[in-house]
């Protein structure tokens, strides 16, 4: 690992105290900004696009839409995802494009069942595109409302044409320790991703209003 957990606890820490994070009147996420260095980003060497379930429950969860069969909605609902969709809903979507890019705004995650897919890429996607976001399929078996569940405590880490991931690990409400079983949850995949932990160049966090805190890194 390319950072010690106590080294993100006191950054954390510190981007968690009055001196950084000025109170404000809505509870603010905590970021992990990860930059890198000895990479194209023009020659596609570094692409990431990772789902990474948290293992410290965010206190306010992640925003998930789902589209499932009529086999699994009454699974689905066990577990309240933000908003539940039948096929036939989301077909009336179609056309409505202020309702399509409220769902894309107040959404971070939307699982598709597979038979939804198509019809979820033509009325969702262009919708999606734009804030970086994307449809996951829904598995067809398995536990449904456990992979739903997942998804209501997973952060994405991505990368667009920039040699750094902004990356959302919970909310300036938790402890500084689940913070930064979270941060190193996504600095994990990051290194399984690049294979190189060099090319990390350095790591920050911040609330988000807040300062930026560089890591010590080892």
């Amino acid at each position: 690992m390319i950072v010690e957990k106590d080294n993100l606890v006191k950054a954390i820490e510190k981007a968690l105290s009055p001196e950084y994070n000025v109170k404000r009147n809505f509870l603010q996420s905590v970021e992990l900004i990860v930059t890198f260095t000895g990479v194209d980003i023009k020659k596609g060497e570094l692409k990431l696009r990772e789902v990474v379930p948290l293992p410290k429950k965010p206190t306010k969860e992640r925003m998930v839409l789902v589209v499932p069969t009529l086999q699994q909605l009454e699974e689905v609902k066990k577990v309240s995802p933000n908003v539940i969709l039948t096929r036939e809903e989301l077909q009336k979507l179609q056309g409505n494009k202020r309702a399509v890019k409220k769902l894309a705004k107040n959404n971070d995650w939307f699982l598709i069942a597979q038979e939804s897919m198509a019809l979820a890429g033509r009325i969702l996607g262009p919708a999606l595109g734009p804030r970086g976001k994307f449809p996951l399929p829904l598995p067809s078996s398995g536990d449904v409302a456990e992979y739903v569940a997942r998804f209501k405590r997973s952060t994405v880490v991505k990368n667009k044409d920039q040699p750094h991931t902004q990356v959302w690990i919970g909310t300036e409400d938790m402890k500084p320790e689940d913070l930064a079983e979270n941060a190193l949850a996504v600095l994990n995949a990051i290194e399984n991703k690049i294979r190189n932990p060099s090319l990390v160049k350095s790591i920050y966090t911040k609330t988000t209003m807040g300062k930026i805190v560089k890591v010590e890194l080892r």
